[in-house]
């Protein structure tokens, strides 16, 4: 199907597979099969709660439950749990006297509970030998992910997350980076890598194998350790253990407009999970390589859940990660090794974004890059600026050098990125290496220090020029960011394909008068029509479509009120029609989060359908963004 076409199957599912990045496109009913199927056939994990109803003082299953029951089962669990999560943190404040500025800030309003969807590991199956819907179900294996963007625990799952990550360097286990793991390996002297083989580690299913209560009191116990490197901004640790208690034992998620739980182990998409994971892991490995003598000496890394060491045999390589197993009391940790075998022991073996091998008593790495990546990166013809684009490939050579351990293997490495950019419509990808392409961001920020961040959006390269130009020839202290528009990604893929952002209102005065979305949609630009006269009004707003058009109602209720007297809707209805209850209609005609474009679309829209009801001055002001 063309693409356009393929936004109108209603029948059609559409996502990006897991590492790949190509889309994944089948038929709802099967993807919804396919996720339902992960969800029952992992067992302990998920449970799903039936919606239920109080009679006679004794709550009872809903037999036949409609979709009004699902509905208000998901309702009443959100509101409770914004309720818990919003006293705990009014709790928190008032006794550690923060401003009502920070208070406010941290509450939650209008949340919806996570969602789950799924990733297909497409580099796991063949796609051509799936034959049917039940061969994709049974055969295909998937990365469940819940979603917690928008959630009642989300802003304090952040707050936590930001507080506790320095504790990071603390944990000398832990990888931060790729050059972080090449520096340990290159100061490795001869040896210690005398008889040695580099070999590797994936813990399985992480999040899931993983107790909570566990989990924060490992990082609490951690955070106690080094308190004194840790600014908490007013709050302690007691504050911290309350939050993550409340924000990992809710969990809560809506599948299908259906209600379940998650019963052991981490959200994967909840913020603090993988600090979490990485200081759990860490209490099991400090107890076997910082206790055992015999691993005391012995190489060794992680970067979350992949590890590595140094050993002579797999039999030694399976007894340390089996010891670091051994340490769980809940026996949940298991490692899937991969050591080089004896009739190949020369093969590079690959970990993160590097090929590693151990020859005689020196270690040799270059670049590596998945195979399941299928060489999707930034294409030439993308909608970036060429200055983008030529960072983009830059990158990958800085990263390929510094990646490989001699002339010759960087020279390997350069060859792989020769290849990707090629498939992605580099013609000549080397001159990248050298020359540089585009303008610079305008203002030279070492003159002047209050250089502002000024992004627009991204239109052509001429555009993009002449804006520089004019910045830098008038010397105006701004650094400017052309962002790209739209990815298809964006435009028909959804982590929230059948679980829609509702209003959880009763008798909403917003929904009851609004044609098409949800009142709860944020960052709309909108047009109201007064049902009397047919005249319009067009404004945008950066919280939600409630709050904004409930406003414009209020002004249009109360058009006598001084407070209100200088609102077009208000003058309008104190003008036109005196005395009248307000009839109006309204349409979300655009969502943009970004408000420069959000104000562009606006200027965009009162250009062209010339509203009655906008000011003159209004409509002059606005039509600036046009320029």
């Amino acid at each position: 199907y063309p693409p356009l076409l393929l936004e109108k199957k209603a029948h059609l599912h559409f996502s990006v597979s897991d590492k790949g990045g190509e889309f994944v496109v089948m038929e709802k009913h099967t993807q919804r099969d396919l996720t339902i199927n992960h969800i029952t056939s992992t067992a302990g994990v998920y449970k799903y709660i039936p919606p239920t109803r109080v009679y006679q003082g004794e709550v009872r299953q809903i037999a036949a439950p409609t979709d009004i029951s699902f509905s208000r089962q998901i309702k009443t669990r959100t509101e409770k749990l914004q309720d818990t999560v919003n006293c705990l943190w009014s709790e928190i404040s008032t006794t550690r006297n923060f401003s009502s500025d920070v208070k406010r800030f941290f509450m939650s309003y209008n949340t919806q509970l996570p969602t789950l969807y799924v990733l297909l590991k497409t580099h796991k199956f063949d796609v051509n030998t799936l034959i049917d819907d039940m061969d994709i179900i049974n055969n295909c294996k998937v990365r469940p992910i819940v979603s917690c963007c928008g959630s009642p625990t989300e802003k304090l799952a952040w707050l936590v997350t930001h507080l506790l990550t320095p504790l990071l360097n603390h944990v000398p286990t832990h990888l931060k980076n790729v050059h972080e793991h090449l520096q340990t390996l290159s100061a490795l002297t001869p040896q210690q890598l005398q008889n040695k083989k580099f070999c590797t580690a994936d813990i399985t299913a992480l999040y899931t194998n993983l107790s909570i209560d566990a989990c924060i009191n490992d990082i609490m116990a951690v955070a106690d350790e080094h308190r004194n490197s840790l600014d908490l901004l007013g709050l302690k640790l007691v504050d911290l253990h309350k939050i993550l208690d409340a924000v990992l034992n809710n969990a809560y998620f809506t599948y299908n407009g259906k209600l379940y739980q998650q019963l052991v182990g981490l959200f994967m998409g909840c913020k603090v999970s993988p600090l979490l994971a990485i200081i759990r892991v860490y209490t099991f490995e400090k107890h076997v390589l910082y206790a055992d003598p015999n691993y005391i000496s012995i190489p060794y890394g992680r970067y979350v859940d992949d590890a590595y060491t140094l050993a002579s045999t797999r039999q030694e390589a399976e007894s340390m990660f089996g010891d670091i197993a051994a340490s769980d009391p809940d026996s949940m940790l298991q490692w899937d090794i991969d050591f080089p075998s004896p009739d190949n022991s020369s093969v590079f073996v690959p970990f993160l974004g590097t090929q590693v091998k151990v020859e005689g008593n020196e270690i040799e790495f270059k670049f590596y890059r998945k195979p399941q990546k299928k060489n999707i990166v930034l294409h030439y013809n993308s909608h970036h600026t060429l200055k983008t684009k030529a960072e983009v490939a830059k990158n990958f050579y800085r990263t390929a050098e510094q990646s490989s351990s001699t002339p010759s293997l960087a020279e390997d490495s350069f060859k792989m990125i020769d290849n990707l950019l090629r498939c992605n419509g580099y013609s000549n990808p080397r001159e990248f290496r050298t020359t540089r392409y585009g303008a610079s961001g305008g203002y030279d920020r070492n003159k002047q220090s209050n250089t502002v961040c000024l992004k627009l959006p991204y239109l052509s390269e001429y555009v993009s020029s002449q804006i520089l130009k004019f910045v830098r020839k008038h010397n105006i202290p701004l650094s400017v960011i052309f962002t790209p528009g739209k990815k298809l990604k964006d435009i028909f893929c959804s982590s929230r394909p059948y679980d829609k952002i509702q209003c959880k209102r009763n008798n909403c005065v917003v929904c009851v008068n609004l044609e098409d979305g949800c009142c709860v949609t944020k960052t709309p630009v909108y047009v109201i029509t007064c049902i009397l006269c047919n005249q319009r009004y067009v404004g945008e707003s950066g919280r939600s479509a409630y709050d904004r058009l409930s406003e414009h109602l209020r002004y249009a209720r109360n058009p006598t009120n001084n407070s209100y007297s200088e609102e077009a809707l208000a003058q309008h209805y104190r003008e036109q029609h005196p005395g009248t209850p307000p009839e109006l209609r309204f349409r979300i005609i655009e969502i943009e989060p970004n408000m420069v474009r959000r104000k562009i679309l606006e200027a965009y829209h009162i250009n062209n359908i010339k509203p009655e009801l906008n000011g003159k001055d209004e409509c002059l002001d606005i039509k600036r963004f046009l320029i």
